[in-house]
């Protein structure tokens, strides 16, 4: 995953470059998942806020998938991106400190 910039209050753009972990090659074949390419959830370190992330491109199939976001506080993140492939769903996990 990639970003513009982490601060709080402004919009970031999230990008995730999806690789296939078995072979390293990019993967092109993403399938919709509860109607879109992907979903992101993130949930700061104390719980207090809780964000649900739609993408910025609906029709994307990979290997990048771009979502936009603003974190409401600076602080410690989980970030989930949830995606499928091949009719099975996978989750991408990343931890952000947001300034």
């Amino acid at each position: 995953m990639s970003f513009d910039s982490l601060l709080a209050g402004r919009d970031v753009n999230l990008t995730f470059h999806l690789t296939d972990a078995s072979t390293g090659e990019p993967i092109e074949d993403l399938e919709p998942y509860l109607g879109a390419v992907g979903h992101v959830v993130i949930i700061s370190a104390d719980t207090e806020h809780y964000l649900h992330v739609h993408p910025a491109e609906e029709g994307a199939s990979g290997p990048d998938a771009k979502f936009m976001t603003a974190f409401p506080e600076s602080g410690v993140y989980k970030i989930g991106g949830q995606f499928q492939r091949a009719g099975k769903t996978f989750i991408v996990p990343f931890t952000v400190k947001v300034g």
